[in-house]
C-alpha cells in the first residue's frame, strides 16, 4: 500500500471491482429476461421449432405419437398455429413447456419468466397485466381477432401502468434495480405487444417503432438516475489485518446492513470511491446494452411486422 498506479493498472484494478460487483449473489442486474430476448428475435420460429423437436423427441420418452397427442389436446385440438412468432412463439413455448414436464423433459424456462422478473413480490400491476396478456393469448390461440382485441386493450392498460413506474423511480424517488428491472421488461413486453398487434391488422408496425423510439429516450433517463443511486449503495471501506490493509466492496441495497461482497489488497494508500466503481460498471456490457436497446429493436420492426411463422405440431 502507498505505491501509485499508473492510469492503465487503476482501470485494471477498477475492472476487478466491477467485475465482483455482477458476479456477486447481491447484484441481480437490471437486464431483460432471457425468454422474452430468445423469442423477439428475427430467429424466434426456428427457436420454437428446436424446442417442439426437443420435447417430441429428446430424452428416454421416445413415443413421438404419445407427445404430438398431448400437444394437439393441450392447443386445443389445432395442428397449426398461425403467427407463431414473438409473443405468439413466448405462447405456444409456455404450452410445450407444460406438456415437456409431464414427460420429464428438460424447460426452457419461459412459464417462469414472471417470476423471474417481479421474485415474491404480493401486489404488481405491470406483472399482472403482462399474465393476464398471457394467459388471454393462449385462451384465444388459433382465433387472431379475439387475440387483436385483447391486445388493444391491455396494452393501453399497460401502457399506464409503466408510466406510473417510470414516474415513481424519476420524480417520486423510488428508485432501485428491482423497480427499474421491472420498467424494463414490461417496455420490452409492451414493444412485442404492439408489434404483434401490427402483425395481426397487417400494419406496419408504426406505433411499436414510435414505442421504442420513446422507451429508449426514457430508459436513457432512468439510466442517469440508477447510475445515481447506485453511488449510494456501492461504496468501498478499508479494512486490516496483522499485515495488510485491504480495500472492501460493499452493497447496501434491500438490506438494513451493508453486505460485503469482496475485499481486495489496498495499492495505494486510499481505497476506490463508490462512484469510480459505478462509472466503470457502467462501461461494461452489463450495462451498456441498454443504451441502444430500444433503438436496435427500433431498425428491426419493420422485418418484424412481417414474420408470419406457423407453427406446426409434428414436422
Amino acid at each position: 500500500m502507498g505505491q501509485s498506479l499508473s492510469p492503465e493498472e487503476r482501470l485494471a484494478e477498477l475492472d476487478k471491482y466491477s467485475e465482483a460487483m455482477f458476479d456477486s449473489q447481491q447484484w441481480h442486474g437490471i437486464g431483460i429476461d432471457s425468454s422474452i430476448l430468445k423469442y423477439s428475435g428475427l430467429n424466434s420460429t426456428q427457436v420454437l421449432d428446436d424446442y417442439r423437436d426437443q420435447v417430441l423427441y429428446s430424452g428416454d420418452f421416445s413415443d413421438a405419437a404419445a407427445v404430438v397427442e398431448k400437444l394437439g389436446s393441450a392447443l386445443g385440438g389445432l395442428k397449426m398455429v398461425p403467427n407463431a412468432v414473438g409473443l405468439g412463439a413466448i405462447i405456444i413455448s409456455i404450452i410445450l413447456e407444460t406438456v415437456g414436464k409431464t414427460l420429464g423433459k428438460e424447460s426452457m424456462g419461459t412459464a417462469e419468466m414472471l417470476q423471474r422478473v417481479f421474485a415474491q413480490e404480493k401486489a404488481n400491476e405491470v406483472r399482472d397485466l403482462m399474465d393476464e396478456y398471457l394467459k388471454r393469448m393462449r385462451i384465444n390461440l388459433g382465433k387472431p381477432q379475439l387475440q387483436l382485441a385483447e391486445t388493444r386493450q391491455i396494452e393501453t392498460d399497460l401502457s399506464v401502468q409503466l408510466t406510473r413506474l417510470k414516474n415513481s423511480m424519476l420524480r417520486d424517488g423510488h428508485m432501485n434495480s428491482r423497480f427499474l428491472k421491472q420498467w424494463v421488461n414490461g417496455a420490452a413486453f409492451h414493444t412485442q405487444m404492439l408489434i404483434h398487434q401490427a402483425r395481426l391488422e397487417g400494419a406496419g408496425g408504426s406505433r411499436a417503432m414510435q414505442a421504442a423510439g420513446i422507451y429508449q429516450q426514457q430508459l436513457n433517463l432512468l439510466l442517469e438516475k440508477y447510475k445515481n443511486y447506485l453511488t449510494t449503495v456501492i461504496f468501498v471501506s478499508s479494512d486490516h489485518d496483522y499485515t495488510r490493509v485491504y480495500c472492501c466492496l460493499r452493497y447496501t441495497e434491500n438490506v438494513v446492513f451493508s453486505s460485503r461482497v469482496q475485499c481486495f489488497t489496498a495499492l495505494e494508500s486510499y481505497c476506490f470511491s463508490g462512484s469510480e466503481i459505478v462509472e466503470t460498471m457502467f462501461s461494461k456490457h452489463q450495462m451498456t446494452w441498454a443504451k441502444t436497446y430500444f433503438t436496435d429493436l427500433r431498425a428491426q420492426i419493420p422485418a418484424l411486422v412481417t414474420q408470419d411463422g406457423t407453427f406446426h405440431i409434428q414436422v
